[in-house]
């Protein structure tokens, strides 16, 4: 029974689990000072943008 548990080769072991999480966290990692101003950039105009709709909503110039 124990052979053939380890002999068993369905699915993902931890093993690989731990190697995919290692890739992505490399990934972030290296490209996390990239994507930085980016998303800055983004929640500026993201929230510019609500800013305006709620001030025309308000009546404000």
């Amino acid at each position: 029974m124990l052979k053939k548990f380890l002999k068993e080769e369905e699915g993902q072991s931890t093993v690989e689990y731990l190697l995919i999480i290692a890739v992505v966290v490399t990934v972030v990692t290296a490209m996390g000072s990239k994507i930085k101003p980016a998303i800055e950039k983004l929640t500026e105009n993201v929230f510019g943008r609500i800013n305006k709709q709620v001030g025309t909503l308000m009546g404000s110039p």
